[in-house]
């Protein structure tokens, strides 16, 4: 039968070779005095004895190469805490073989016993979760790279970006600039053109010229007219300021003003709803609003003409919309309308060189909103167009 004193220190035995840590007991001095059974597979795994009875300070001390400075501090630690300097020493450390990559955490503590301190010296094996911390410093140091170089190519991409704006922004002025030049200076030989044409239709006509000459002179004094019409125009592009100055506007007065201003036809009726207000640029929406009326009059049907102009607040925006019965236009060319110079009808019919709604679209751009057609084949048409919103007073210009 067993003594019940026994058995504890039985039991302590086989838990201290059941320890999955590689653990060995120093006395004073440094010199193993036991170790457990992971300890005595891994050095045999290793090529080495267990090492009872060296001494591990001096093992520590002897080694050389890349692991001697781990060692090093192994060492001072363990004298540290062997001196009762310190309670604990904790130190990760790799340690590789030709066959793979391994990394530990020693663990030094110490105890008394018979009034002398001891040292329990652990090596746990932590090469999972040092290859998952390795794995995610290096993903985090890749992510840290393609961060750096994606923000490199981003502030490339803007310095470009600027540069060309920049580069844009001067030529858009210098052709702005151009065009107002150029309309100027064409104005006058097409005044003076289109004079002499009607100085000889005339002084000439019945006498040295024959019908033919006069209807050859009639038709330069058409072209020329025309010619006067496009340079208006294209001056009128051109002085769609990129920032005009926005003040508070009441579109609805405006509108009312504008309508008056136009050549309504007999039997024509021109309504609108109460609108809200705008923040806009007064003579650039006059312009959009008399561009638009106008192609109304323009555009309209052998009915009686009707137009109709409404809007309601949508967030930051109001969503106007210009109703006519006129003569409409094909879904297909609700967006071809507002490109420079695009005509859908007869010149001899309608008048015109196809540069009001290109107006019309660069205005409402202008003040960061849109416009766009809604083709209604039965009732004409419905324009619509965005402009920011805005409270407070409304402008007195």
């Amino acid at each position: 039968m067993t003594h019940p004193s026994v058995a504890p220190v039985r039991f302590a035995v086989a838990a201290f070779d059941a320890l999955a840590a590689q653990v060995a007991l120093l006395d004073r001095h440094g010199e193993i005095m036991a170790v457990n059974a992971a300890w005595r597979a891994f050095a045999q795994e290793n090529g080495g004895a267990d090492s009872v009875g060296a001494n591990y300070l001096a093992l520590c001390d002897a080694t050389c190469g890349e692991d001697r400075e781990n060692a090093a501090q192994m060492a001072a630690g363990i004298r540290a805490v062997l001196s009762g300097e310190e309670a604990l020493f904790e130190l990760e450390y790799p340690c590789h073989s030709p066959a793979e990559q391994r990394y530990f955490m020693v663990r030094v503590t110490a105890f008394t016993q018979d009034g002398l301190r001891y040292a329990v010296v652990a090596h746990e094996n932590i090469t999972r979760r040092k290859l998952a911390e390795l794995e995610i410093v290096r993903l985090n140091r890749t992510l840290e790279e393609r961060v750096e170089a994606r923000t490199r190519e981003l502030e490339l991409s803007q310095a470009i970006l600027a540069r060309q704006n920049a580069e844009l922004e001067d030529r858009n002025q210098a052709l702005a600039q151009f065009a107002y030049v150029a309309s100027h200076d064409l104005q006058e030989p097409l005044r003076t053109l289109g004079a002499y044409a009607d100085i000889l239709r005339h002084r000439y006509a019945g006498r040295q010229l024959d019908d033919r000459a006069d209807t050859y002179l009639m038709h330069i004094a058409e072209q020329v007219f025309r010619a006067r019409q496009l340079v208006r125009d294209i001056l009128t592009l051109s002085n769609v300021a990129a920032q005009p100055p926005m003040k508070v506007l009441d579109l609805g007065a405006l509108a009312d003003e504008v309508g008056r201003s136009l050549p309504w036809p007999e039997g024509a009726q021109s309504s609108r709803a109460e609108l809200p207000r705008v923040r806009a640029n007064a003579a650039q929406v006059r312009q959009l609003l008399t561009n638009l009326l106008g192609n109304a009059i323009k555009f309209r049907s052998d009915r009686p003409l009707r137009v109709h102009l409404d809007g309601h607040a949508e967030g930051a925006w109001v969503h106007f919309t210009l109703r006519d019965n006129g003569i409409g236009i094909a879904p297909k060319h609700a967006e071809q309308v507002f490109v420079m110079f695009q005509r859908l009808h007869s010149r001899t019919l309608t008048g015109g060189n196809g540069i009001g709604l290109a107006v019309c679209r660069k205005v409402v751009e202008r003040h960061g909103g849109r416009i766009w057609i809604d083709p209604e084949q039965e009732a004409g048409i419905a324009v619509h167009f965005t402009l920011p919103a805005a409270s407070g007073p409304v402008s007195s210009e």
